[in-house]
């Protein structure tokens, strides 16, 4: 997978996360964190909540991968060229339509 393509699939999870987050008023690791902890089991009994929560934990879960692969590419790929190689694509792309 390319850093592109793991930016972009990020940024979408991160407008589904932060629908939660606002929701429910706390960040996805917060709530991460007190799920995996077991601090959430009051809402098991409530289908409505339990379903939102499963849907959170899956998608931030989703995120925590991508980040992790996002971090290895970025330590084995400088910077400087992911963004020149990303400009030169544009450009390529640009130049194809003009």
């Amino acid at each position: 997978m390319k850093l592109t393509e793991l930016i972009h699939d990020m940024s979408k999870l991160n407008v589904e996360l932060s629908d939660f987050e606002q929701k429910f008023g706390v960040k996805s690791p917060e709530f991460y964190q007190a799920i995996t902890a077991g601090e959430l089991e009051a809402f098991d009994a409530l289908d409505e909540y339990r379903m939102e929560f499963i849907e959170w934990l899956s998608l931030y879960k989703m995120w925590l991968s991508l980040n992790e692969k996002y971090q290895q590419l970025v330590t084995r790929q400088p910077i400087a060229i992911s963004i020149k190689t990303t400009v030169m694509s544009q450009h390529e792309q640009s130049a194809q339509f003009a």
